[in-house]
């Protein structure tokens, strides 16, 4: 079965602690929320450090999801999301024969459910189906399934705080662990540190810094791990084999919040760390090479109703 094309990249992956804030709010008005997101990034030209060559990246995407709360704090929702990003190597690229992949196809479909523990504790789970894969690689070939689960809770009216994990299959056939820790710390007037959302197909929620202007405003900085791998199509020199793009991007970024239903965001920085890996359909190593620098900007738009 061939993949159907696309349009956009995943952004709004559910992030695991940010929403903890509003768990603990009362309930007003219909049980059932909704949630429209999208946006896109540009990654501009890095060189390639091992090797003659640049790449660059374009990633669009445009999620939706449906919520049902029954009480303050237990609900149940379902979110799906479908995009994009399209890698651009320059003429003077070595690396996978000049060409390792072109267009990347990400589609997801992640249930969440949250309860209460305790008189302050919320706990959360949210399995998830992702399918990420060159345009042309089938379906079957680059599925893969995680979950994330994480208990805070809230110390007093500045801070929640617990531990967290993440465990996802890959597409060589291994499974991956790792700790979250889910906190959302307002430590001085204005000033808050939380788990923050992820880019495009981020394995794990990163930190935010952010500062409130004004009822309308915030500013801040947020860092976190990068992690995305992707079947290949059956052509190339790693003909259906796995493509990876691993990084650590660190961000600034400006919010706007009209009002309680819209959120827009727009953010800058660099990429550190960059690293792209070519696998061949048995797992072997085919090339990998690090790449400089990348600087990277983007936005994107949250509606809620």
């Amino acid at each position: 079965m061939k993949r159907t094309s696309t349009v956009f990249l995943v952004f709004s992956m559910l992030c695991i602690l940010h929403a903890a804030p509003a768990q603990a709010q009362p309930q007003q008005g219909s049980p059932w929320s909704f949630t429209f997101d999208g946006g896109g990034a540009h990654r501009s030209e890095s060189d390639f450090k091992d090797g003659p060559g640049a790449v660059s990246v374009d990633r669009w995407f445009l999620g939706a999801g449906v919520n049902y709360g029954w009480s303050p704090r237990s609900s149940v929702g379902l979110s799906v999301g479908t995009g994009r990003s399209n890698y651009d190597f320059n003429d003077l690229t070595s690396f996978g024969a000049g060409e390792p992949w072109g267009t990347i196809e990400d589609s997801r479909l992640s249930f969440s459910a949250r309860f209460g523990v305790g008189e302050k504790g919320v706990a959360f789970i949210i399995p998830s189906i992702r399918m990420n894969g060159e345009k042309g690689a089938s379906n079957s070939d680059s599925r893969t399934y995680g979950l994330f689960g994480a208990v805070a809770w809230r110390i007093d009216e500045n801070l929640t705080i617990g531990p967290g994990f993440g465990v996802f299959s890959r597409l060589e056939g291994s499974t991956t662990f790792f700790p979250i820790l889910a906190i959302d710390w307002t430590f001085a007037e204005r000033w808050n540190l939380s788990t923050g959302k992820g880019l495009a197909s981020s394995r794990g929620p990163g930190l935010a810094l952010t500062y409130k202007l004004n009822e309308n405003w915030d500013l801040g900085i947020a860092g976190r791990y990068e992690d995305q791998e992707f079947r290949l199509d059956d052509k190339g020199v790693a003909a259906g084999g796995v493509g990876r793009d691993q990084s650590f991007p660190l961000i600034f970024t400006a919010n706007l919040k009209p009002n309680k239903k819209m959120n827009f965001s727009v953010f800058a920085g660099v990429s550190f760390g960059g690293s792209l890996r070519l696998k061949d359909a048995d797992d072997m190593l085919v090339e990998e090479s690090d790449y400089e620098l990348a600087p990277l900007f983007g936005g994107s738009f949250e509606f809620r109703f």
